[in-house]
């Protein structure tokens, strides 16, 4: 899976926010990804995230419902996109990444997602938080909303 990019939840956030000044941007890495031109992949993970943050209030200024933000992640189950799931030695491998990388509190599950990276041979992120996943080296950072 060498040559697939890893998307964030931010970017799959962005493109359910109508609101947002990425929006377009955002929705058009997803249609490109769902016509096989892109070739990207997102993990349980990242879906359970998109879900929180759109139906959080604080973090949405037109917070999706439940079934709206089901739907939603419901569509990315049922798409071509390919999932990542950890593996047997995952939260093994995110625990030496946070120990390596003095990782604490909610940046674990930033660690989280790089193991099961690295465990899937991904080593490109498509994010746009780009200083969360740079302190972890053999990563490729690529914020295409820049």
């Amino acid at each position: 899976m060498d040559d697939i990019a890893f998307l964030d939840a931010n970017i799959l956030v962005y493109a359910a926010n109508e609101d947002s000044p990425y929006h377009a941007n955002a929705l058009d890495i997803i249609e490109r990804v769902n016509s096989g031109e892109l070739r990207a992949c997102v993990s349980p993970q990242v879906l359970v995230e998109v879900y929180a943050t759109v139906t959080n209030p604080k973090k949405m200024s037109q917070p999706l419902s439940p079934d709206e933000a089901a739907e939603a992640i419901n569509g990315y189950l049922e798409s071509d996109i390919p999932k990542l799931y950890p593996k047997e030695n995952t939260l093994r491998l995110t625990l030496e990444l946070a120990e390596r990388y003095q990782v604490s509190g909610l940046d674990i599950f930033d660690a989280q997602i790089v193991a099961t990276m690295l465990e899937n041979r991904v080593k490109t992120i498509c994010t746009v938080n780009e200083a969360d996943f740079r302190r972890f080296e053999g990563l490729e950072i690529a914020n295409p909303l820049r």
